[in-house]
Parts: structure tokens; C-alpha cells; sequence
């Protein structure tokens, strides 16, 4: 049996202005610990927010921003072992691309 890893986890793309603002993936752990944000450009700025299967809102952040390329944050919400999750990117401004690892 292959063990699941967060830290294997491939990051999730988003490209708004060709209509990707949202991404399913299954919890492979008992918590989303970090989020961690890769943009394109320094001092983008985007909203974003975690769903359950059901369209629960389980996280929600609005105006994640800072000067650089990256962003990070320690949330620490409790999810169910290979729950199915949705992740949606919205004001994504600043930056035409970026990549979301949830850890």
C-alpha cells in the first residue's frame, strides 16, 4: 500500500483569464496545515476558499497579498481523510497565473 504523502501533492494551477479559478483534490491528511501561493509576478493579491464535496465553505481567506512572488499561511482546518475538496481563487490581481500547495 502506498503511503499518502501532503508534501507529494503536485501544486494546484490556476489561470484565471482562461477559466481556471477552481481545482478539486482529496484531503490526504486529517488537516490542511499551510497554504502556500506561487505567483507569476510579485505583489499579487487573490481571495481564496476551501469547499467540501457538499459546497461547505471549510476555509476562506480574502486578500491574500504580499510584495513578493510568494505567499504563505499556517490555517490548521480539520478535514476528513480523502475528502473530496474544492479550491477556488477569486480577485486574482496582479498576476496572470498562480500555483496553490495546500499542505
Amino acid at each position: 500500500m502506498t503511503q499518502l504523502s501532503s508534501t507529494a501533492n503536485a501544486p494546484l494551477d490556476f489561470n484565471p483569464s482562461i477559466g481556471e479559478s477552481s481545482k478539486k483534490i482529496r484531503a490526504v491528511g486529517h488537516k490542511i496545515g499551510w497554504l502556500h501561493s506561487i505567483a507569476d509576478e510579485p505583489g499579487a493579491s487573490f481571495d481564496i476558499t476551501v469547499k467540501d464535496a457538499l459546497g461547505r465553505i471549510k476555509f476562506e481567506k480574502k486578500n491574500c497579498k504580499t510584495d513578493t512572488k510568494e505567499y504563505g499561511e499556517l490555517i490548521n482546518k480539520e478535514t476528513l481523510l480523502g475528502e473530496n475538496l474544492e479550491v477556488v481563487i477569486d480577485n486574482l490581481q496582479g498576476a496572470k497565473k498562480i500555483q496553490v500547495f495546500l499542505n
